[in-house]
């Protein structure tokens, strides 16, 4: 998806998770910012971990439910378990 050219081919140098937001920031000053309204969001956080300094191929997108898939196949999926997900990738 042409949303996510920005961060594709980046490295993921960090994260920050609240209760209905999750922001991943990618080298170049890139981010991903994934919000929940109204339901919970869910991430490993463990994942999440393992994925910093991995450099991003795709990211598959469905109902509810965003993978981000990294260089060594390590996928982070992410998803909510009731409200609606938001994603938006800066810059676009």
């Amino acid at each position: 998806m042409a949303k996510f050219d920005g961060i594709k081919g980046q490295e993921l140098l960090d994260f920050e998770k609240t209760k209905d937001e999750l922001t991943l920031i990618f080298k170049d000053n890139r981010y991903l910012f994934i919000k929940v309204n109204s339901g919970d969001l869910v991430v490993d956080l463990a994942a999440c971990n393992t994925a910093k300094g991995q450099e991003l191929q795709s990211v598959e997108e469905g109902s509810g439910e965003i993978t981000l898939i990294f260089k060594d196949d390590h996928k982070l999926p992410v998803k909510v378990q009731s409200g609606q997900m938001q994603v938006d990738s800066i810059p676009e």
